[in-house]
């Protein structure tokens, strides 16, 4: 049996769950935080993985997705179960149901902005980053039967590209970019999908972080991801 909570990620569950609908294929969301704005001539230094999950489980609720991801850490954070959607989509009244559209519906935020900085390493993409921890999660994802594909395409630079008839009829990843009713166009890029089993990593909080889970932030914008 899968599990509904990643075992390498920090138990974070908000409650509020809420069922999926079965009618449509198993789906994975890709998406990064993109909490500030930087450019190669002046990067910025990545927000801490603690600060993130503490906007996620104090003023972020209502943006929450199942994992936020640390690609330079491996560090997992989960706030809702696979089987419960998330809260990562803008969903309009009288559409598809976004978040809920798909047996499951896996959203991932990827700790990540492009030009961020990290121990004086800059990364314009987040291929660029270790995404130490993606085979674990491509293998969590794997095994609620969300086959290792992109209906779309995988994401290679910032553009949006919409199908509503992919999107009903075809399981796989998805870019927030691909996603029918939203407007975002993250998450740029996205790591090859992992091969072989993957190795067990271990679930906290890396030294980097170096702050309390409970500790509440102070955001610098009110809304996360592109």
């Amino acid at each position: 049996m899968p599990e509904v909570w990643m075992s390498q990620a920090i138990k974070a569950d908000l409650g509020d769950h809420a069922p999926c609908d079965p009618a449509f294929p198993p789906k994975a969301i890709a998406h990064i935080t993109a909490d500030r704005q930087a450019t190669a001539d002046a990067p910025q230094d990545l927000l801490s993985f603690v600060r993130l999950q503490s906007f996620f489980t104090h003023g972020g609720k209502d943006l929450a997705p199942h994992i936020l991801w640390d690609p330079f850490t491996g560090a997992f954070a989960q706030f809702f179960p696979a089987t419960s959607r998330s809260k990562s989509l803008e969903d309009r009244p009288g559409g598809t149901r976004t978040n809920r559209a798909g047996k499951v519906v896996l959203q991932i935020e990827a700790l990540f902005f492009p030009h961020c900085r990290v121990d004086d390493r800059v990364c314009a993409r987040l291929t660029d980053s270790p995404c130490k921890g993606w085979s674990e999660l491509n293998a969590w994802v794997r095994s609620w039967g969300v086959p290792d594909e992109w209906p779309m395409g995988r994401p290679t630079g910032f553009v949006a590209d919409r199908s509503a008839d992919a999107w009903s009829l075809r399981g796989g990843w998805y870019a927030h970019a691909h996603v029918p009713e939203n407007s975002h166009v993250d998450p740029g890029s996205w790591p090859s999908f992992a091969q072989g089993r993957p190795i067990r990593a271990a679930a906290g909080v890396s030294e980097r972080d170096g702050n309390s889970v409970s500790r509440s932030p102070s955001w610098d914008r009110p809304f996360p991801d592109v």
